[in-house]
């Protein structure tokens, strides 16, 4: 089982501890903040869960990583469509292949990698594509990067079984010491880091389970004492602060978002339109799919908080159900058995980018960022990186939508 070294040196003060590290990983940004005309960053997700990780040779055996369940994935229904790398079943945590990655993400509009990171009381799993392949690779700086603390419990998902929630392997908590902890690592390990995505200066972090952080914390009130003391944190260890960006889709958490502190909010991802049910309609028409996208990204442009729009890829997780379940699943399971987005071409994908844009500059807050789900969710049939159908035919519509752009401007 990886740890992190943070931990072991607890409870050494964390200002002292900030002090004796300030001059380790590199310096502190530059106290200028962008113009109100800053460039809009285009984030792609990245799930970091197609190399070898130590919890996975635990949980599943040596050398286990989710290319296995892509390798075995076999179609629920006629015509169903599987993102397949083209690449073929690549180790992300190699150095070589994250500078491959790098470089296609670059040439083609991308500007920053949002890594799904996982903290669970100081114990963390897949790190290593960031740790040991991204910070490591020579092209680094042609990227942004920065951190999404997924903070759900981790379940076995892999796959799920259909009658009862997967195993629980390891409960996500939030206190207030806990968030401290979390907190210095990141400052120590990445916020210095000189491509870490800034906004106005101040380092982005963004979070995954909002509401049960919000829970967890005892309320927006109290979630609001800890994320000031966190800023305080990186303030007195020589940063600008924090960007606290939360993921949400309901209007009615922008309030509470708002009390607790956070400056931005965005969605992880959009899975389905109200239009798609189980077990009555299982297939999702992507088309159904983008009109909930210009819904989702109108309800949450209250003026409460910067919203920036998402813009999913796909849907299908068909690779985390268990082999011999039915079609369709039935309707109260839950997660992984969920509808599945079908049609979802590079043309339409393209088309509902520019509307994201088109929503970005028009929005009653500006926001930093359109969001888009994901780089590599292979598993949940959502992926930018090269398939065999299509090729880089998404990020050929990103990079076409930005050349567009800037030619209107």
């Amino acid at each position: 089982m990886r740890t992190v070294a943070l931990p072991n040196l607890w409870p050494v003060p964390w200002l002292s501890l900030l002090a004796l590290t300030a001059g380790l990983a590199g310096a502190a940004p530059s106290e200028r903040a962008p113009s109100v005309k800053a460039q809009m960053e285009v984030a792609a997700i990245y799930f970091p869960g197609f190399h070898r990780d130590d919890h996975y040779d635990a949980w599943f055996g040596e050398g286990w990583n989710e290319w296995r369940l892509l390798e075995q994935a076999a179609p629920r229904f006629p015509g169903q469509r599987f993102f397949r790398p083209a690449w073929g079943s690549f180790d992300e945590a190699n150095v070589p292949w994250m500078e491959r990655q790098i470089d296609l993400a670059a040439d083609h509009g991308i500007t920053v990698f949002v890594f799904d990171w996982y903290w669970y009381s100081g114990v963390q799993i897949l790190q290593r594509p960031l740790e040991q392949g991204f910070l490591a690779a020579h092209n680094r700086e042609r990227l942004k990067y920065a951190l999404m603390w997924a903070n759900h419990d981790w379940r076995n998902y892999f796959p799920a079984p259909l009658k009862e929630d997967g195993t629980l392997w390891l409960p996500s908590r939030t206190s207030p010491d806990d968030f401290r902890r979390l907190v210095s690592h990141c400052i120590i390990k990445h916020f210095r880091q000189p491509n870490y995505w800034r906004i106005d200066g101040r380092a982005y972090f963004g979070i995954f389970d909002v509401g049960g952080f919000l829970r967890q914390l005892g309320g927006p009130s109290q979630a609001a004492k800890v994320l000031q003391q966190a800023r305080t944190m990186a303030t007195e260890a020589g940063l600008n602060g924090i960007h606290f960006g939360a993921f949400a889709s309901e209007p009615s958490m922008l309030p509470a978002l708002n009390e607790a502190g956070f400056d931005t909010v965005t969605a992880y991802n959009i899975c389905w339109s109200p239009q798609a049910t189980l077990p009555a309609r299982p297939l999702d028409d992507y088309r159904d799919l983008a009109e909930h996208h210009v819904q989702v990204w109108k309800s949450m442009d209250t003026g409460v908080l910067p919203f920036c729009p998402i813009v999913t890829v796909g849907w299908d997780p068909t690779p985390r159900w268990v082999k011999d379940g039915p079609f369709p699943p039935p309707s109260a399971r839950g997660y992984p058995y969920t509808p599945i987005v079908t049609n979802n071409t590079p043309e339409l994908f393209g088309k509902l980018f520019r509307q994201a844009q088109a929503r970005a500059v028009t929005s009653r807050l500006r926001p930093p960022a359109i969001f888009v789900n994901a780089w590599n969710e292979w598993t949940e049939g959502s992926a930018l990186l090269p398939d065999r159908d299509y090729g880089t035919a998404y990020l050929e519509q990103i990079k076409s939508a930005l050349a567009a752009g800037k030619t209107a401007r």
